[in-house]
C-alpha cells in the first residue's frame, strides 16, 4: 500500500522537476530579443557610415581619374613632339651623310644602297601612289560579334604585303619587320600604341595591280568574309599620292667601323 500511496502522491519522477527548474524562464527571452535588435541596429549604422563614406569619396575619385587622363594626354603630346624632333634631326644627319658620300663614285653607290635599306627598314618616309583602306567595326557591334580584332588587322596588312605594297602604315604608324599588331583587352595595339577604330591603312605600291591582287589574297578574302557575314565596314580606294611616315621608334642597335680590308 505504501508503494501505491507514493505513486499517487508523486506521479512524476523527480528528474522531471529538476529539468524543469533548470530550463530558462520566459523572462530571459525579452533580453535575447533586445540583444538581437541592438546588433541589427549597430550593423545598419555601420552600413550607413560605409555608404556615406563611399558617396563622399566618389567625386574625389572622379577628380583623380580626370587628372590621370590629362596627364596621359600631356605625355602623349610630349612624346609626339619628341618624335617630331627626332625625325627632323634624322633628316639633317641623312642630308649631311648624303653630302659626304656624293663626292666619290663609291660613296654614291654606298648612298644608293643605304637608301634602299632605309626604305625596307622603314627609317625614311615614303610618298607615292597606293591604296587607302578604312575599316571599322559593325554599326551594331558588341563584345561577341561585329568588332574588329587584332587578327583581322593582321590579315588585312598581310594581304596588302602580298599584293605588292612597298610601305604600309596604320593610323599613322609605320609597319616594319619589328612592328607587332596585338590585342590588349578591347583595343588593338600597333607597336605598343593603342589605336581606336576606324583604322586607316595606307599602302604605297602599284595602283594598277594592287587592288586585284589584294582581292585574290587570303587577307583580302578574310576581310571580305567579315564584311559579308559580320557587317564590318570597309572602303578601299586608289590614291595618286599617299604619305607613309617613317618609323620614329627605330634606333641604331649595331654598328662597326668601316675601312680598308
Amino acid at each position: 500500500m505504501s508503494l501505491l500511496n507514493n505513486l499517487m502522491a508523486h506521479p512524476l519522477d523527480e528528474g522531471y522537476a529538476v529539468a524543469a527548474r533548470a530550463r530558462p524562464t520566459q523572462r530571459n527571452r525579452p533580453r535575447h530579443r533586445v540583444i538581437l535588435v541592438t546588433a541589427l541596429a549597430v550593423l545598419g549604422f555601420l552600413l550607413a557610415v560605409a555608404a556615406s563614406q563611399n558617396y563622399r569619396s566618389a567625386p574625389e575619385a572622379e577628380k583623380q581619374r580626370k587628372e590621370l587622363i590629362t596627364r596621359i594626354n600631356q605625355a602623349d603630346t610630349r612624346l609626339a613632339d619628341l618624335r617630331g624632333q627626332q625625325t627632323k634631326l634624322a633628316d639633317e644627319v641623312r642630308g649631311l651623310q648624303a653630302g659626304g658620300l656624293s663626292n666619290t663614285s663609291s660613296g654614291a653607290a654606298l648612298q644608293k644602297q643605304l637608301d634602299e635599306l632605309e626604305l625596307q627598314a622603314g627609317a625614311v618616309a615614303v610618298k607615292g601612289p597606293g591604296l587607302k583602306a578604312v575599316v571599322d567595326d559593325a554599326k551594331d557591334a558588341n563584345d561577341k560579334e561585329g568588332r574588329l580584332l587584332d587578327v583581322d588587322l593582321q590579315q588585312l596588312v598581310n594581304g596588302l604585303w602580298t599584293a605588292g605594297a612597298e610601305a604600309i602604315s596604320v593610323n599613322g604608324h609605320r609597319l616594319t619587320s619589328l612592328t607587332a599588331i596585338r590585342g590588349a583587352g578591347s583595343a588593338i595595339t600597333v607597336g605598343y600604341t593603342s589605336l581606336t577604330p576606324p583604322y586607316t591603312v595606307l599602302a604605297i605600291g602599284e595602283t594598277g595591280t594592287m587592288p586585284a591582287r589584294f582581292a585574290q589574297s587570303s587577307g583580302g578574302q578574310w576581310v571580305q568574309y567579315l564584311v559579308s557575314n559580320f557587317h564590318v565596314r570597309m572602303t578601299i580606294t586608289t590614291e595618286d599620292s599617299l604619305l607613309v611616315p617613317a618609323d620614329a621608334t627605330i634606333a641604331l642597335r649595331y654598328a662597326k667601323v668601316g675601312g680598308p680590308k
